[in-house]
């Protein structure tokens, strides 16, 4: 084995042992999000949004109509 091949071994090894390329670290890490989990005060009902509210969007709505 020659001096190339190591070090290309050595590479891939690195690879995936988690270490990674500089370049590649981008695609591994976990994007952040703008959604958040609320609990809605009306129903209890579980859910993700991005805006400010309190209420699911079933109860937001039977609010508009009553």
């Amino acid at each position: 084995m020659n001096k190339d091949d190591k070090g290309f071994e050595t590479k891939i090894k690195g690879m995936y042992s988690g270490g990674g390329c500089a370049c590649q670290t981008g695609v591994l890490e976990k994007k952040k999000t703008s959604l958040k989990e609320v609990v809605c005060k009306n129903c209890g009902r579980i859910f993700k949004t991005d805006k400010e509210t309190d209420y699911c969007f079933k109860c937001r709505k039977q609010m508009k109509e009553d």
